[in-house]
């Protein structure tokens, strides 16, 4: 079986998935990156593939994001799926949510560059062994949560 990681980019914003999901291919080529615009064809990947990390756009054309994050956790095979929240929303009660929700590390899209996306991407996946046995969990002091 091989070790390669999928990455699962759920954004209902065309361009800004489009761009993030370049740039997460070229600095990870070993990296399957799939792509959703919606919630419900986020899930659907979800469910049809092993995804071992989801970037998600909590502002979706389809359906809250919030659903999508609860429901990417709760249905998690493993222990903790590492989801990153990368948002157009800037309200910090919102992004707080989500964090209280699941979200390893919360990212806003106005001041977040693609270096800092792959940098977090790759500390929230290491944060969980390929056996899925453990994990370090999200909280206030965890460096892994952006605000």
């Amino acid at each position: 079986m091989s070790d390669a990681k999928s990455i699962l980019l759920i954004d209902g914003h065309d361009k800004d998935r489009e761009y993030y999901a370049h740039r997460l291919k070229a600095s990870s080529p070993d990296y399957t990156i799939l792509e959703a615009a919606t919630g419900q064809a986020g899930l659907d990947l979800y469910k049809s593939h092993p995804i071992d990390c989801v970037i998600l756009e909590l502002h979706l054309p389809d359906k809250s994001g919030f659903e999508i994050l609860i429901k990417l956790v709760q249905r998690s095979r493993r222990p903790v799926l590492p989801v990153v929240v990368l948002t157009v929303f800037t309200h910090e009660g919102l992004l707080e949510v989500a964090r209280r929700n699941g979200a390893l590390a919360i990212l806003q899209k106005s001041t977040t560059d693609d270096d800092e996306l792959e940098r977090v991407v790759h500390k929230v996946m290491a944060t969980i062994p390929r056996d899925g046995k453990k994990y370090v969990a999200a909280t206030p002091s965890n460096p892994f949560l952006h605000m």
